[in-house]
């Protein structure tokens, strides 16, 4: 057992270190430094580089407690982006406040069953036949135009959509993601999703720039209409995880997926424990299933070696780290417990200062890659003094569990071919206030 632990610590840092690495190397020399300097700009949004064009496409289901403050949002801090609300057959007011909020601005798609509640990725692709018609007859160049896809509680930092459209300069650029961070962290849970997301996600993104295949993760995904036009029709397919799966879709292809320090998109985070394992399952399904497009990833793929061996990797994870840890921790803990206890019971001679010594040694080696997920929280949040941040790394010996919990969950619905998801209900907020927004194309609302 203790040499199956070791195999998988050594497979873990030989993915993860090189990785966190070059990640906090290209955030510290990129455009916005560990601590992101977009929270603290006061300045106008930019309005976006001319010649390109950007649509904001927001998938809804049951959203009206957080609809209008998304599309609020898109309208004042994202000057020149037009906003597509696909409305996926809701029973409630989503579609109305909306078109209420969006005052004539915005294109309101309207889907009814049966096609509609099919999965995210139907939606998408409803909403993305409205942008490509809108295109077309503008017009437009697909390949100077940015689809982003936004959640229904996302929001972007102001002027987001502007800093990211310089990166599609460079013509193989298929997709961004950008980073994610969890609103109303003064609540434990969500300041460890914060950290989690923040910390360890975001450093590991910026780390996938240099193998050019940061992984697509549905909320403030920019996608270049040219390339969705290559995958297909409907180039979101109906996984768990659709955005992984246009990721492997577009480095099959050839195309660059990259990211940036520059800005982020936040969201909500949950607090309740059956609904956040439910996510997180999801999530963990999605991605374990995700493993069988490995043949085409090699042997029928346009991306570079660079890229096929990092999605290799990360498709990997799940099969290598997270399950066998997730048994080899609990012998390893066991063990641990049984030695000390030992030691402690023949402590008669060992002075109190060598034992002493010993405790912070062992503290120190096994919490070591913790302390340092801590430490580069606290550089990267600015809003956590660094005894906080250092506590809650200890925390995430725990949240872990979570991760554990829903892996071998994602294992059951798997074996059982269980695809069915329940949709993350989120919760309402207190609107954010208006400014006149800028000139937007008016409304059109379709019903495909």
């Amino acid at each position: 057992m203790r040499d199956a632990a070791l195999l998988v610590v050594l497979i873990t840092m030989a993915y993860n270190v090189p990785l966190a690495l070059r990640g906090l190397f290209f955030a510290r020399r990129s455009d916005a430094s560990l601590r992101t300097q977009v929270t603290r700009d006061k300045r106008p949004p930019a309005p976006l580089p001319a010649g390109w064009s950007v649509f904001a496409l927001v998938p809804c289901l049951n959203e009206e407690r957080v609809i209008a403050n998304t599309v609020r949002a898109l309208l004042m801090e994202q000057p020149g982006v037009r906003v597509v609300v696909v409305d996926d057959g809701s029973d409630d007011a989503t579609a109305a406040l909306a078109a209420a909020t969006g005052r004539g601005r915005i294109t309101v798609v309207r889907r009814a069953p049966p096609e509609a509640r099919r999965g995210k990725g139907a939606a998408l692709n409803a909403g993305l036949r409205a942008i490509r018609s809108r295109a077309r007859e503008e017009g437009l160049d697909p390949a100077r135009v940015l689809v982003c896809v936004l959640d229904a509680d996302g929001r972007m930092t102001p002027g987001a959509a502007a800093r990211v459209v310089p990166l599609f300069e460079d013509p193989d650029v298929g997709g961004t993601q950008l980073a994610v961070r969890i609103r109303g962290r003064r609540h434990w849970a969500l300041r460890c999703q914060d950290m989690e997301f923040w910390g360890l996600s975001a450093v590991g993104q910026f780390g996938r720039v240099a193998t050019k295949s940061v992984s697509m993760a549905g909320n403030g995904q920019f996608t270049r209409l040219a390339a969705l036009d290559g995958v297909g029709e409907r180039p979101w397919s109906d996984s768990l995880t659709e955005n992984l799966d246009l990721g492997i879709s577009l480095a099959v292809r050839g195309w660059t997926v990259t990211s940036t320090t520059g800005a982020y998109v936040s969201q909500q985070g949950l607090t309740d424990p059956r609904r956040l394992l439910r996510q997180r399952t999801r999530w963990h399904q999605g991605h374990m299933g995700a493993i069988l497009r490995l043949p085409e990833l090699w042997f029928h793929s346009a991306a570079p070696f660079r890229a096929r061996a990092e999605l290799t990797g990360y498709l990997l994870v799940p099969y290598l780290t997270t399950l066998p840890w997730s048994v080899l921790q609990q012998y390893l803990l066991l063990a641990t417990v049984r030695g000390h206890a030992a030691r402690l019971a023949g402590l008669a001679g060992e002075p109190v200062g060598t034992a002493v010594w010993k405790g912070l040694a062992w503290y120190s080696v096994s919490f070591a890659p913790y302390l340092a997920w801590g430490l580069v929280y606290w550089r990267r949040s600015g809003d956590l003094p660094v005894w906080k941040a250092l506590l809650y790394s200890h925390a995430q010996v725990l949240w872990i569990y979570l991760s554990f919990a829903a892996g071998w969950r994602a294992v059951w619905r798997l074996a059982a071919r269980r695809t069915s998801w329940a949709k993350t209900e989120h919760a309402e907020e207190p609107l954010i206030a208006v400014r006149p927004p800028a000139a937007l194309p008016s409304v059109t609302t379709r019903h495909p």
